[in-house]
């Protein structure tokens, strides 16, 4: 028996006889289902992936009072390194350490330093927008983590604090090339919590982080 799919016709005069058209059509429709599945399933391999990402960034913090309520610590820059999966082509996993650079403020005779970090995981959506560019949107949730130290007459300044929020971020993604991107992000790690002991206070500080990387798939 053959028979042809697509826009021909099938050969159904040269099957065995009692072959009538109803039976032809019931074929044709048994081939596509089964194309339609090994399409399918083609399709979750390619869109299953893992990938690996670095990022340089420039950090913005706000509400950095530390000791002296007037006193603004400098914005530090940070890098990330990131892993995460795809589970298609728009919806992605990824967790990432972030690595702050010190922040610190001198004064004659002493000196105050903020050291931060992050663990992050996020939700990563993906919408093409035409050529290789994609927009990006995250959200999910910062593990930050912080250390006030201090020298000369701030030197008993010694607090440590760690705290979760939630975190979100936009951006843009060009595609090299199948298995490498580049993306360019804004993202808002949320309100992390920061202490001092000489003054025993505690107060949010905002962190905020422009920056560009690169991603790799597997």
């Amino acid at each position: 028996m053959k028979f042809r799919t697509g826009n021909r016709e099938c050969d159904c005069e040269k099957s065995v006889a009692n072959f009538n058209l109803r039976k032809c059509m019931k074929i044709k429709i048994a081939v596509a289902a089964i194309l339609s599945v090994i399409s399918t399933s083609s399709m979750a391999e390619d869109t299953g992936k893992y990938y690996i990402a670095g990022d340089f960034g420039s950090l913005k913090l706000s509400n950095t009072i530390a000791v002296n309520p007037s006193a603004v610590l400098p914005n530090p820059n940070a890098i990330r390194i990131a892993g995460g999966y795809h589970y298609n082509q728009m919806l992605a996993v990824e967790a990432g350490y972030v690595i702050f650079g010190n922040s610190t403020l001198s004064a004659p005779g002493d000196s105050i330093t903020l050291k931060n970090s992050a663990v992050q995981i996020a939700a990563v959506g993906s919408y093409p927008v035409g050529g290789s560019f994609d927009l990006i949107g995250k959200l999910g949730l910062s593990i930050n983590s912080n250390k006030f130290t201090g020298t000369g007459a701030d030197a008993g300044l010694n607090t440590s604090n760690t705290s979760t929020a939630l975190m979100y971020g936009v951006g843009i993604q060009y595609h090299i090339r199948e298995q490498a991107s580049i993306r360019a992000q804004y993202e808002d790690f949320g309100k992390s919590t920061v202490s001092e002991n000489l003054g025993n206070r505690s107060w949010k500080m905002g962190t905020t982080m422009t920056s560009l990387g690169m991603g790799y798939n597997f």
